[in-house]
């Protein structure tokens, strides 16, 4: 008797994570088409709409925290990043792009969320000793991307002001 309750327990457990997990990917495949729906109103206009990415910013964190294996949460994040960045909440996106760096090893971004934390270091907060801490950083750990070589150019020109950058620009011409 208790085989036959144990089998039928099972039973209903496995359907019901059968059933769950139609679920998530029925929920998945709405917040993306959501996401694709908002992004496109998005760019249908030049100017940043705020209750829009308010909006998208919402979606981007559903769907990231719904669907979990799903290969666009690091790139739907970076977007997130982006548009927290864009409504001025620079340390939440600095947070962001830092998670994104540490949590996603594979993502092909990655090196880039490294260095736009530095870069708001820099221009955002003016915290000019975290921006050069982390530039070098990036040297260190990935001398042969792209970004270290931007992460190079940013250093020698760190905490210099318009004024001045103007002044040595003409000066190499």
């Amino acid at each position: 008797m208790r085989l036959v309750v144990f089998s039928i327990f099972t039973c209903i457990l496995i359907g019901c994570g059968e059933s769950n997990g139609v679920e998530e990917e029925n929920l998945c495949v709405s917040l993306k088409s959501q996401i694709v729906e908002l992004e496109s109103k998005a760019g249908e206009t030049d100017e940043f709409d705020l209750h829009l990415a308010n909006e998208l910013m919402r979606t981007y964190a559903s769907f990231s925290n719904a669907c979990t294996g799903d290969s666009l949460v690091p790139e739907y994040l970076m977007r997130r990043a982006d548009l927290l960045r864009g409504a001025g909440k620079i340390h939440e996106s600095i947070r962001l792009f830092e998670s994104i760096h540490d949590g996603y090893p594979t993502y092909e971004n990655k090196v880039l969320c490294a260095f736009l934390t530095a870069y708001l270091y820099e221009t955002e907060l003016l915290d000019f000793e975290m921006s050069e801490k982390l530039y070098n950083k990036i040297i260190e750990l990935y001398p042969k991307s792209h970004e270290a070589e931007l992460a190079k150019v940013s250093l020698k020109y760190l905490g210099k002001s318009p004024e001045e950058l103007v002044r040595k620009f003409q000066e190499n011409q």
